[in-house]
């Protein structure tokens, strides 16, 4: 199953669900575990407030923690298995995508898979199969490139809570 997965700075995006991009760590059980997730003793809740913006989003833990709670929430929201094997989607900044992607992907799919955990009480056992990336806001144009078919040139622009990011002409090779 291919999982769309948008890792912002500002927000953690998939189909079905959007939730802050913040991570808070505590090494006890909460007094809920309403968006929390629990792996290598640790309890995380996910979606609290807003984290730095970090130029390398693989210096912690934190984006590979939301990762783990969005597969989480999209698995039971598709009444899928809680033991399944995805492939991720995932986007990355225009002005860090091609020094990124390596390291991005590595990042995601992690030596150890499958990877078990659990979240909100719930036991998941994931293995991400497949990671591919993209520039973000890349898919807007390329799942309809009819409206751009005669376009001169394109200008694409991703909004996103801190950032802008801009993509222009890429489109004219599709002619």
């Amino acid at each position: 199953m291919i999982m769309g997965i948008d890792h912002g700075y500002y927000a953690i995006k998939t189909r079905h669900f959007s939730f802050p991009a913040g991570v808070t760590a505590y090494t006890h059980e909460p007094y809920t575990l309403k968006n929390t997730l629990q792996i290598g003793g640790k309890y995380y809740v996910c979606g609290t407030g807003r984290q730095p913006i970090l130029r390398d989003k693989t210096v912690n833990d934190n984006y590979y923690i939301l990762t783990l709670a969005a597969i989480a929430m999209e698995l039971r929201c598709r009444g899928l298995p809680a033991e399944s094997s995805v492939a991720l989607a995932a986007g990355l900044p225009l002005a860090r995508y091609g020094r990124d992607k390596k390291l991005f992907t590595e990042y995601l799919l992690r030596n150890g898979q499958p990877v078990s955990f659990l979240f909100e009480g719930e036991r998941y056992k994931v293995k991400i199969e497949n990671v591919k990336l993209f520039p973000q806001g890349y898919s807007a144009i390329a799942i309809h490139p009819e409206l751009v078919k005669d376009e001169p040139s394109v200008l694409l622009m991703d909004i996103g809570g801190w950032t802008v990011d801009l993509m222009v002409g890429v489109f004219l090779l599709w002619r």
